[in-house]
């Protein structure tokens, strides 16, 4: 096994959660090739994990696009991404899509061993199966490294993988100087997040007020506080800036997911729901607090886990976790998994982490 793909069509933090099997492979499995396969939204993070040699990017909502538009040419750009995988003459793929499509597009494309979870009976065309009715119990990341068992390779790393190239971080070190950061504990505060969970976002989502009081804490012991988040997220992070006692010394919107990267690279501690931006901090080894509601933090959460790490979440609850097999609920309860965690709590959480107050 010397020539091998990895897919993953998912969201950022599904993506992080492969890597460490992909540092497992290169470790243990002497010159190796691994390429991946992912969306458009996860190709910077693919890019920035240095064990990745290439990169094919799938984003269905553009082949959606196309087939409405031309038929024929959606058709030409399928069979030029299948004509590229199938070129490449892999030895095996690490499917984590999911699907009996892609399934059957490794298939076709001659990929004599295809490794993957067969969830829902959607595993037809893969060769080596592992069954999974749900992430439950464990970490996603363990559930992914069950995998190496088919190929009969340890998994010796569990770091997931992420490093900023040189000039995103000099661009870092460039902007936080002109924002005037140049000593001082600086604390992202990401309010956002949850792009991948579309319309429900919210749901997973502690709060513009939570978000506000916690940071304004943190101002008030001396730390500075960077509002990020996506352009979409603009009018909730100008909202929290303009209430807040002290003006945050960065509100950003508009960085390129390199950027994004290369700036939590700086900082000291990262404060954010449950999400894509927690795992990219974790993936960077910086400190985090993240809020979680509906989501199990065992299953979901930073990994692994770490005194670095501080998850809050409502206490007595019974209904929490109530996201589970893939599925959010109705809330009969006022989303009160989040509505009942204390800013106090919280800003607590990350004065400690910082060493603040002792």
């Amino acid at each position: 096994m010397k020539n091998v793909l990895i897919t993953n069509i998912f969201g950022i933090g599904d993506v992080l959660f492969t890597t460490p099997l992909i540092a497992s492979l290169k470790k243990e499995v002497k010159g190796i090739s691994v390429d991946y396969l992912c969306n458009a939204r996860t190709r910077d993070v693919v890019e920035s994990d240095p064990d990745i040699d290439e990169i094919f990017v799938y984003e269905k909502d553009e082949f959606v696009r196309m087939w409405r538009e031309s038929k024929i040419h959606c058709l030409k750009a399928l069979y030029g991404l299948f004509s590229a995988v199938r070129q490449r003459r892999y030895d095996a793929v690490f499917d984590f899509t999911l699907s009996r499509e892609f399934g059957l597009f490794f298939a076709l494309a001659g990929i004599p061993r295809r490794i993957g979870l067969d969830y829902r009976k959607r595993g037809i065309f893969l060769t080596d199966r592992v069954a999974l009715t749900a992430f439950e119990g464990r970490h996603v990341v363990e559930h992914y490294l069950d995998l190496l068992e088919r190929v009969n390779v340890p998994a010796s790393e569990k770091e997931m993988q992420l490093v900023p190239e040189e000039a995103d971080l000099e661009w870092a070190s460039a902007y936080m100087k002109e924002k005037g950061i140049r000593r001082g504990y600086i604390v992202a505060v990401i309010p956002g997040g949850g792009a991948s969970w579309g319309a429900q976002a919210s749901r997973k989502q502690w709060g513009a007020e939570g978000f506000l009081r916690a940071a304004d804490i943190l101002t008030a012991q001396g730390v500075k506080t960077a509002l990020l988040g996506a352009p979409a997220e603009a009018g909730l992070c100008r909202d929290i800036a303009g209430r807040m006692k002290e003006a945050p010394a960065v509100v950003e919107n508009s960085l390129t997911l390199k950027q994004y990267i290369a700036l939590l690279s700086r900082c000291d501690l990262v404060l954010c729901n449950d999400g894509g931006p927690l795992h990219i901090a974790a993936a960077l080894g910086i400190r985090t607090v993240s809020i979680f509601g509906p989501v199990d933090e065992k299953v979901y959460g930073p990994y692994p886990v770490s005194d670095k790490h501080r998850v809050i979440s409502a206490a007595g609850l019974p209904c929490r976790p109530c996201y589970s097999r893939f599925k959010l609920p109705e809330c009969g309860h006022d989303n009160r998994c989040l509505t009942d965690i204390a800013p106090e709590t919280v800003a607590e959480a990350c004065l400690e982490l910082l060493g603040i107050g002792k």
